[in-house]
């Protein structure tokens, strides 16, 4: 088995969702390349998904055919067999947890939230691989590597109930193509031959930082259409990742006309949207205290918008920003 790059992912790991890492872990398994290979680029579709929520899909469509993970759901005794006969066969798992279940995560016991983790090793052998790291209101999730005894096993399976839609309409997008949900007790991703893989249909890129900059426009005084900050505190997530790997790929190659795009306009992108998720919060507080919301929400993200697609028409000629 591989030794895991587990140095090379933590470098990474304040700039992942907990979907992103645990692709970014499930790949690294295999591929010493794997930050090319789950670099997302400027890759961001907004779908209209309705009573004013959207779908956020932070990965080009391609990506789940491409990497071969293929969804599967059981009951808890089903799952834990399925699960230990896929390490024996691949050595890892993509687990859609849930962090209430999850030793490790800063919300266990607390609160029921989604958490992809790969579970890696042999059925004797268990092993979490999780190089999520974030601050949020319950405290500091860490990144966590740590060894798993076996008769745990069938409780941190057990994955997040159905309900809600804004979560749901997460995990269905989570890997770029578009998953109808399922409904079984335990969910987990094999490596397997794709054959359902459905491109989301939605507003690509700055469109859809301008559809919601519209939203917010028109519904921006009603709490409810801040039920999704965390969807956009994960476009900040996924610029970070793109800003620090080209960095490095620009110094790797001596690629100056790289290095000062990402300088210019990928390091600019992280920042800005890491301002969106106290933005959201200020506007949030302020209609719970009665008082308006200002416009600084949709103002920020019309801005954004321009510097999407300022970015996207600024990189360097002959490469693919979501092939670096």
């Amino acid at each position: 088995m591989r030794r895991v790059d587990w140095d090379g992912l933590n470098e990474f790991s304040d700039t992942y969702t907990c979907y992103s890492a645990a692709i970014a872990a499930w790949v690294a398994h295999d591929h010493d390349d794997w930050p090319s290979r789950v670099n997302p680029g400027l890759a961001l579709t907004v779908l209209s998904a309705g009573d004013g929520l959207f779908g956020f899909v932070h990965f080009p469509p391609t990506l789940r055919a491409e990497l071969g993970l293929v969804r599967r759901q059981a009951d808890v005794a089903a799952a834990e067999a399925e699960v230990l006969e896929e390490l024996a066969r691949s050595g890892q798992v993509i687990v859609a947890g849930d962090g209430f279940r999850l030793p490790w995560h800063v919300a266990h016991g607390r609160r029921h939230v989604p958490h992809w983790y790969v579970l890696s090793g042999a059925p004797d052998r268990l092993e979490v691989i999780d190089p999520f790291a974030c601050r949020n209101e319950l405290g500091v999730q860490e990144s966590t590597r740590v060894k798993l005894a076996r008769a745990d096993l069938p409780e941190l399976l057990v994955g997040l109930g159905g309900g809600d839609p804004v979560l749901e309409l997460r995990e269905r997008l989570a890997l770029g193509d578009d998953l109808q949900p399922q409904s079984g007790t335990c969910r987990w991703f094999v490596h397997d031959e794709v054959t359902d893989s459905r491109a989301p249909q939605g507003a690509e890129r700055d469109q859809g930082v301008r559809e919601l900059a519209r939203h917010f426009r028109a519904h921006g005084q009603e709490r409810e259409a801040y039920a999704q900050a965390d969807d956009i505190w994960s476009i900040a997530r996924h610029r970070a990742f793109l800003a620090r790997h080209g960095a490095r790929v620009a110094t790797q190659r001596a690629d100056a006309e790289l290095a000062s795009w990402v300088q210019e306009h990928a390091e600019t992108l992280a920042k800005r949207w890491s301002h969106m998720a106290p933005l959201l919060m200020q506007a949030t507080l302020s209609l719970g205290a009665g008082r308006s919301a200002s416009a600084s929400v949709p103002d920020a993200l019309d801005e954004l918008a321009a510097r999407e697609q300022e970015a996207s028409q600024a990189f360097p000629k002959g490469l693919d920003v979501g092939s670096i």
